[in-house]
């Protein structure tokens, strides 16, 4: 970030920010649940088309339940297959969510993530089971990746926040833990924050408060 003393608006990822994100634990649960000819099939290195059409909405929750059970062992239900799907997602911690009400109080803030429907009904009932108010509360406004039909790092997604919020680029800081996300939000004329990968929102708060 360039200058401080400009930014108005602040926009936060979600995984690997706010939430800790363990792919693994998902890995682990599909090679249990898949069948084994489909599982060494997937490409697990690099981003499998299922979750492209997820991410952008172009899948249903049908579609997807009914693509994903057909590659699973004909034992396992939907619950199962889900709760597989959502096995990466960790805890939102207590003090991420005290860090962004400060920044609330500095900046307008909102949260842009590349997710899925599956995974949004999980996390958002896990933080309001846990603090009692909903994620939403946190932001000006929020805007998930499935219903926008764009993701990170697509400058079209930076773009749609931008025009739809109404925010000046210059005055925007985008705060994302992949190096591909910042540089296209540098593109759209944002500024960005690397956030260092396994460490969250903690690592670079002082460079915005």
């Amino acid at each position: 970030m360039t200058d401080q003393t400009i930014i108005k608006n602040v926009i936060l990822d979600l995984g690997g920010v706010l939430i800790d994100i363990e792919p693994k634990n998902t890995y682990r649960e599909f090679k249990r649940i898949l069948r084994p000819e489909t599982f060494v099939e997937i490409d697990w290195d690099n981003l499998p088309e299922v979750v492209e059409a997820m991410e952008t909405g172009k899948w249903s929750k049908d579609e997807f339940k009914k693509t994903m059970l057909e590659a699973c062992l004909p034992t396992i239900t939907a619950t199962q297959m889900v709760d597989a799907w959502c096995a990466m997602l960790m805890e939102f911690k207590a003090i991420r969510v005290r860090m962004v009400q400060e920044l609330g109080n500095k900046y307008n803030v909102y949260l842009l993530s590349n997710t899925n429907v599956y995974h949004v009904d999980f996390f958002e009932k896990e933080f309001k089971n846990r603090f009692h108010f909903k994620l939403k509360k946190l932001f000006k406004k929020v805007y998930y990746s499935h219903e926008i039909g764009y993701r990170k790092p697509d400058i079209a997604a930076f773009e749609y926040v931008l025009n739809d919020a109404g925010l000046n680029a210059e005055e925007t800081v985008m705060v994302d833990d992949r190096k591909d996300n910042c540089t296209a939000a540098e593109k759209a004329g944002m500024h960005s924050i690397l956030v260092p990968t396994n460490t969250g929102l903690e690592k670079v708060i002082k460079q915005l408060l």
